[in-house]
């Protein structure tokens, strides 16, 4: 116990060293070094806008532009710029975590632990969340318990996306790219006045066509696992006032993915071994199954943001409406038998209203406080469990969990000195969850889902951060916060078992120093009590969550930004996470057989993994992107490349998957030709062909593995105005 303490002492001494290394370096640096600043980044983590760099939070941020020269394409691809960051999936959810703080929970209506907002909006479901990004202006990763202004649900921390708002002057983009595996994506944007200084609209669309990586060994096919995306997003912005605005959003996504679901067997554990006639995969980027696997989902939302400006600040509006609407296929034994297969229809509607209203700086303060309002109703409709395994007829499992939540939440900024600010902040939330189910044998119209639960919950999660000011751009700060994420049912279970919340304390200390005007590194140190862990189990074959564990977990995240030259820039991102389970006395696991002579499937079993690796926590991982941007005389030519390297981690409680180190590389080079719109591009990811796993799929019937995919790339054409 004494090592994680002097370690953690250890990355605070780091971190207040380097902001005394900042301000010696800083001492000795001329005001101007004929080279130009660091771009300055604006950021809403607190409510308010305000520079990164006087934010007391750790935040990774990317603009569209970043973005777009890393090969960051979907939520997904995120892992790659913001270390600290993994986003997995199992089958078509997409399960982001932040500094080893996640939830593998995939039932409707339970939500993850670190939350999404797209444009302000909280977004629950887990396939929504596996959205394309044709039009982001900028995505911001807060690291760290949002217990207070993003409270719910936000042990782990928060991602915020921003698309593109419609201006007041013209203006166009329209992009053309294709790549290897048939890959044909085509963008648009366009935005300009309706009513001079009153009225302005945008309309983005996005669509993709690509055939797929994976070879089908039942049918031979080789392009199997193809996307189909479309993404249309139209806004409204009006200013009736000088203190008014209101913006309409509305946006569809509709997406029929069969690259989420194939599964190939890891070491060909699969109980059809037992069956004769089994064919399963082992090989990467090959499958077996006995039915198609795919996704298809469709999203609609919409949302009203109305701002109210006032001499003593801003009230602000959010309104919104989600719908998910999703059918997805499972092979529950990886083979070209029919043992077992899942057929998942989920829906999902979410309603949420939030009050906020931001003040004015007055001397020494500032201050936000806000209402929160949420309702969700989740459900599969049904769970289809198929297959001989079923027993002589299908199972059809129809069940539902509705959320009412409710929240109030404030903060106070106070300057106790010139140099010295205190924030304190909390958040009261309170939520109850019900749930209602039954099954049926055989098909048959919807019945009667009978209330099967309810219970309620209430929560307080504070915040206190003191910064100081070293330097006129120099600080260093110290937060404690508190998270909580609320529990749930197990609603894919006939008999849906309920599990309680938990709740995460965080102590971090950080250091945002710019020691040159070309150079911004921002460093952080953290230690989380993470307790009444909700961790996934598997019984009956489907995927439980139970409160069974505890975890004390440290490490260090740190930024760096310089530009080096005029043309040359490098952004950094380093995450250093000991995650381990502090106390987990009676996990439930998966081993594979043992009272047979082959790798046929596995069985449960209860071990103490105290002190084991947390799942999808590597010890540590780095980002580098580096950026050249020079005009030849022929037109300006622009070359950045992305690499990022994972530590081995482990997929499971028990340290049996172990998923090796790996490195990735994307560049991209484009040339726009003088004094025109246009810009050629070429393009790779994946260009080291690195084979890594994006999701691991763990039954009793088998262990399944999807990877990421290998090398692409290709040649894109935009032309903007």
């Amino acid at each position: 116990m004494a090592g994680k303490y002097q370690l953690l002492a250890g990355l605070c001494c780091a971190v207040i060293a380097t902001g005394a290394l900042a301000q010696s370096e800083a001492a000795g640096t001329a005001a101007s070094d004929g080279l130009d600043e660091v771009e300055e980044v604006i950021v809403t983590a607190q409510r308010r806008a305000e520079r990164l760099q006087d934010v007391p939070i750790a935040i990774t941020v990317q603009s569209g532009e970043q973005l777009a020269k890393a090969g960051v394409t979907n939520l997904r691809d995120l892992t790659a710029v913001a270390p600290g960051v993994r986003i997995a999936g199992a089958g078509a959810n997409t399960q982001p975590s932040i500094r080893g703080v996640q939830s593998q929970q995939t039932d409707p209506g339970n939500d993850p632990n670190v939350a999404v907002y797209i444009d302000g909006v909280y977004q629950a479901n887990q396939i929504s969340n596996s959205f394309d990004l044709p039009d982001v202006q900028q995505i911001e990763v807060l690291k760290g318990p949002q217990g207070t202004l993003f409270g719910r649900n936000a042990t782990g921390g928060a991602i915020r996306v921003f698309t593109l708002d419609p201006v007041f002057t013209p203006t166009g983009r329209v992009s053309l790219d294709y790549g290897r595996f048939s890959d044909v994506v085509a963008k648009g944007y366009l935005s300009g006045p309706l009513v001079d200084g009153k009225l302005a609209g945008s309309l983005s669309v996005f669509r993709q066509d690509s055939d797929g990586y994976h070879r089908d060994i039942v049918t031979g096919r080789d392009d199997v696992g193809g996307i189909e995306s479309t993404v249309v997003r139209a806004k409204l912005l009006a200013k009736p006032t000088e203190s008014m605005q209101l913006l309409l959003t509305l946006g569809y996504m509709d997406r029929w993915d069969g690259d989420t679901t194939p599964y190939a067997t890891i070491g060909g554990n699969t109980i059809a071994r037992l069956f004769p006639g089994a064919v399963f995969a082992e090989k990467p980027y090959e499958f077996a199954s006995s039915r198609d696997d795919f996704l298809d989902s469709t999203v609609h939302l919409a949302s009203l943001k109305a701002d109210f400006d006032f001499a003593a600040g801003t009230l602000s509006s959010v309104t919104a409406y989600n719908k998910t609407d999703a059918y997805y296929t499972q092979d529950g034994d990886a083979s070209n038998l029919d043992l077992l297969f899942y057929g998942l229809n989920e829906l999902q509607k979410d309603f949420s209203q939030e009050l906020i209203f931001s003040s004015e700086k007055r001397g020494r303060f500032s201050a936000v406080a806000g209402l929160f309002y949420y309702h969700a109703d989740g459900r599969y409709d049904p769970l289809d469990v198929l297959g001989s395994f079923a027993g002589p007829v299908p199972i059809f499992v129809w069940s539902k969990q509705v959320t009412e939540a409710y929240a109030l939440f404030g903060e106070v900024n106070f300057d106790l000195t010139n140099r010295l600010s205190l924030t304190g902040g909390a958040r009261y939330s309170d939520e109850k969850r019900t749930a209602h189910g039954t099954f049926q044998f055989g098909p048959g119209p919807e019945p009667d889902m009978p209330r099967l639960g309810s219970k309620s919950w209430d929560s307080f999660t504070p915040r206190v951060s003191l910064r100081y000011r070293f330097l006129e751009d120099d600080h260093l700060y110290v937060t404690y916060s508190e998270g909580f994420k609320s529990g749930g049912f197990n609603i894919a279970a006939a008999d849906p078992t309920p599990f309680d919340p938990e709740e995460l304390k965080a102590i971090e200390v950080g250091v945002k120093t710019s020691p040159a005007r070309r150079l911004s590194a921002n460093v952080s140190a953290f230690y989380y009590d993470y307790t009444d862990q909700q961790v996934m189990t598997v019984a009956n074959n489907f995927n439980i969550t139970a409160n069974a564990a505890s975890s004390e977990l440290y490490g260090l995240d740190a930024d760096l930004a310089a530009r080096v030259t005029d043309a040359f820039t490098i952004t950094a991102g380093l995450a250093l996470l000991h995650a381990e389970y502090d106390r987990y006395p009676d996990a439930a696991v998966l081993e594979p057989l043992v009272s047979v002579a082959c790798r046929c499937g596995n069985t449960n079993a209860v071990i103490d993994a105290s002190g084991m690796t947390e799942p999808r926590s590597p010890k540590w991982t780095l980002g580098v992107t580096a950026n050249y941007a020079h005009d030849f005389g022929f037109g300006p030519l622009e070359l950045s490349a992305t690499a990022y390297h994972s530590d081995e981690f482990y997929w499971d409680s028990n340290e049996r998957i172990r998923e090796p180190s790996y490195t990735t590389l994307s560049a991209r080079a484009s040339w726009q030709p003088r004094d025109s719109g246009f810009r050629v591009s070429l393009w790779g990811r994946n260009l080291t062909d690195e084979r890594h796993s994006r999701a691991v799929f763990l039954l009793e019937t088998y262990d399944g593995v999807s990877y990421a995919r290998p090398r692409t790339y290709g040649v894109g054409v935009e032309y903007a105005f």
